[in-house]
């Protein structure tokens, strides 16, 4: 029992001298720059017909630029490399598209290996008066050191509902440096 004890202690003793090294937060891991290596097919979708639905595709390569606010928050910064031009897949009653203007700016919440992305945008009444800027969930993504995987659902209510869309993890983005 004497030789127990003795050995109880001097292993706690040793254990809690050890030197611990910091583990790398999220936000550190997901620092830098990141790009879409194939062309991701967005949607556009309104209420301008009564319900809300898709009325056009086309497709997108953007870079992310990643920086650090904190051990759990990263801001992102969306540039655009391409375009190509828009395919109607259904009417949105005459009504235009919403504008893309780059760069666009993202403030990323990150839980565990997922982020959630928010976006700035302005809310309004139910009689389409501005109430004032407030951060709106409009994705969700997965990541590992070297690739993102997730989805954009981004809807804006002015007047009428309108925004753009991926579908379900094709949102693909890898680590350039």
């Amino acid at each position: 029992m004497k030789k127990f004890i003795y050995t109880l202690v001097i292993s706690i003793l040793f254990f809690s001298c050890q030197k611990s090294t910091p583990a790398l937060t999220p936000a550190r891991q997901l620092a830098g720059t990141w790009t879409t290596p194939n062309p991701i097919t967005f949607y556009y979708s309104s209420d301008g017909c009564g319900s809300y639905n898709r009325y056009s595709s086309f497709t997108m390569k953007v870079n992310w630029q990643i920086t650090t606010l904190g051990d759990n928050s990263v801001n992102i910064t969306e540039t655009l490399v391409s375009a190509s031009t828009q395919t109607s897949i259904g009417s949105n009653c005459g009504l235009p598209a919403p504008t893309l203007t780059f760069p666009m700016q993202f403030v990323a919440v990150i839980t565990g290996s997922k982020f959630a992305l928010d976006e700035q945008q302005m809310q309004y009444s139910s009689t389409g008066a501005a109430l004032g800027l407030a951060n709106v969930r409009i994705g969700i993504f997965n990541y590992t050191s070297n690739n993102i995987t997730g989805y954009v659902n981004e809807v804006d209510c002015p007047a009428y509902c309108s925004g753009y869309s991926t579908d379900s993890n094709t949102f693909i983005l890898t680590k350039v440096n």
